[in-house]
């Protein structure tokens, strides 16, 4: 029978995920590209690549005005393309041109050598460990 855990330790962890997620913003933000517009990209990524504006407002919990805003930039710089909607013509889609592709592949490939390089330090034991907490992470995060 597993022990309830204790909020110590539940904060603790939290603090833990938070350190990680700002070192890799961090890492992110050596980029060209804001790292908000980088979050957007994402988004539009995550969500197959072809969405309607109040679908990825909602999805990352962003207000309309700011993210019009995102959208707009992104587009200035030909790194979103719009489209009417198929199925609804009064409704806009968004997806990622060629170059917000790149664009995001160039971030992520920042983050993901960054991380490959601290992971490098470690013992072959540890990073096992971590390993199996990143699919771990990945069910918490599924959890309503």
């Amino acid at each position: 029978m597993s022990k309830t855990i204790s909020t110590e330790e539940a904060t603790r962890l939290r603090q833990q995920l938070m350190t990680m997620a700002r070192r890799l913003r961090r890492q992110g933000s050596q980029d060209v590209l804001p790292f908000g517009l980088l979050t957007v990209l994402g988004a539009i990524d995550r969500a197959g690549g072809d969405i309607t504006p109040s679908e990825l407002a909602r999805n990352e919990n962003m207000r309309s005005s700011n993210l019009a805003g995102a959208l707009r930039e992104l587009e200035a710089a030909a790194l979103i393309v719009r489209r009417p909607d198929p199925q609804d013509g009064r409704r806009v889609r968004v997806g990622l041109s060629d170059a917000g592709r790149a664009a995001l592949a160039s971030n992520r490939h920042l983050r993901d050598g960054w991380l490959q390089h601290a992971l490098d330090s470690l013992a072959a034991d540890e990073r096992a460990v971590l390993l199996r907490a990143g699919e771990l992470l990945e069910r918490l995060a599924a959890i309503d």
